[in-house]
C-alpha cells in the first residue's frame, strides 16, 4: 500500500484518489460520538446559512458546528463531543447538519476534486478507520489542521497514527493519546469559553469506537455514513 501524507485545505484540494481527512479538535471527534448516540446520518455544509437552509429542508435535522469554534446562533450543538454527551436525547435517530472550519471544509474539498472514498476520522475511531481503508492500493490522509491552513499537532499526530497502521508498522496507542492530551492545541481548548470541559478528553480517547465513517457526495449534499 502506498500512504501518502498532506496537509490542510491546499492538500485537501489536490487529492482525487483515496483519502482519509483528520480532525481531532472537534469536527471528526464530534460525529463519531453523534453516531455513538445514534445520528442516523450527518450532511457536511460549509456554510453556516447554508447549513441553516439544509436543516430547514431536512426532517428531524439537529444543527452542530462552530464559527471560529463558537457555536453560531439557532445552532443546537456545538462542535463538540462533550456537549453531545451531555444532551444524547438530541442526537438519537436525527440526522446532523454540521459545519466546521476546518474538518468538514477539507472533506468537503476533496470530495469536489473527485477524491473517492473519503473516510472522515479522529482519534476515537483510528483503527477502524485503517481497517476499513487497508485493502486500498493508495490512499492520502489529510491532516485538517486549524483552519486548514495552520499545522495542528493532533491532528498530524493522528495522520502518523493511521498511516503506520495502514502499513503495519509497530504503534503505541497510549503514547498518540499522551502527546495529544498534552500539546499546546489541547492546553488552549481547556481554557476556551466555547469548548465542554470533557472535550479534550473525549478527544484523545484513541480507539473508543469501532466503526469508521465514510463520506460521500450526491445531488450536491454531501453525507457522512458510519461504516461497521
Amino acid at each position: 500500500m502506498i500512504v501518502r501524507h498532506a496537509f490542510g485545505f491546499a492538500g485537501a484540494t489536490s487529492v482525487n484518489g483515496p483519502a482519509i481527512v483528520i480532525d481531532v479538535f472537534r469536527a471528526f471527534s464530534a460525529a463519531a460520538y453523534a453516531f455513538d448516540a445514534g445520528a442516523t446520518k450527518i450532511l457536511l455544509t460549509a456554510e453556516v446559512d447554508a447549513a441553516r437552509e439544509l436543516a430547514a429542508t431536512t426532517s428531524d435535522s439537529v444543527l452542530m458546528g462552530e464559527v471560529h469554534g463558537v457555536r453560531p446562533d439557532g445552532f443546537d450543538l456545538g462542535n463538540s463531543p462533550g456537549e453531545i454527551q451531555a444532551n444524547r436525547h438530541l442526537v438519537a435517530d436525527r440526522t446532523i447538519v454540521h459545519r466546521s472550519s476546518a474538518g468538514t471544509q477539507c472533506a468537503l474539498a476533496a470530495l469536489e476534486n473527485g477524491s473517492d472514498p473519503v473516510y472522515v476520522s479522529s482519534l476515537v475511531v483510528a483503527s477502524a478507520t485503517a481497517a476499513a481503508a487497508v485493502d486500498l492500493p493508495e490512499i492520502t490522509i489529510v491532516a485538517a489542521g486549524l483552519s486548514g491552513v495552520a499545522e495542528a499537532a493532533e491532528d498530524t499526530a493522528c495522520a502518523n497514527l493511521i498511516g503506520d497502521l495502514l502499513l503495519g508498522s509497530k504503534v503505541d496507542l497510549a503514547a498518540s493519546a499522551d502527546a495529544v492530551m498534552a500539546s499546546d492545541r489541547a492546553q488552549l481548548l481547556r481554557s476556551a469559553v466555547f469548548a465542554h470541559p470533557e472535550d479534550v478528553r473525549l478527544c484523545s480517547a484513541v480507539d473508543r469506537f469501532d466503526f469508521a465513517m465514510m463520506a460521500t457526495a450526491s445531488d450536491a449534499t454531501v453525507t457522512v455514513h458510519r461504516v461497521g
